[in-house]
């Protein structure tokens, strides 16, 4: 199952975009995108960093094994772009599960740059 399933249909009309839409397994027919882990997937995707962001959604482990494929693809920090939503709980800051350092993860993100992660202690 797809989220924002409309947006993405339309991020994928655009010429300025390449979305490389995935999932590790599917028994759809009809799908259409790839199906294999994502690390793999980028590194025989992706040519070039040049001018290019990378934006990483899903669970943490596949984010951890995503973002060393994508620095030695050439991506600087500052266009790797994480979402850490997984982490969030109450989702409104009162109970603090969420935290990295200083940083909420519900109030402060869920969307941070690896060049932000950086300089936040390595919890994430």
């Amino acid at each position: 199952m797809l989220l924002y399933k409309d947006e993405l249909a339309e991020w994928e009309r655009r010429e300025d975009i390449r979305m490389h839409i995935t999932v590790d397994a599917t028994n759809d027919p009809d799908w259409k995108y790839n199906v294999g882990f994502v690390p793999t997937i980028t590194e025989k995707k992706i040519r070039s960093a040049d001018n290019a962001v990378a934006i990483v959604c899903g669970p943490p482990v596949m984010i951890k094994f995503t973002q060393p494929v994508l620095q030695k693809l050439g991506f600087p920090p500052e266009r790797i772009i994480l979402s850490l939503e997984m982490r969030m709980k109450c989702g409104i800051g009162i109970c603090g599960r969420c935290n990295i350092g200083d940083q909420y993860v519900c109030k402060d993100g869920p969307v941070f740059s690896l060049a932000q992660l950086k300089q936040m202690p390595p919890e994430y």
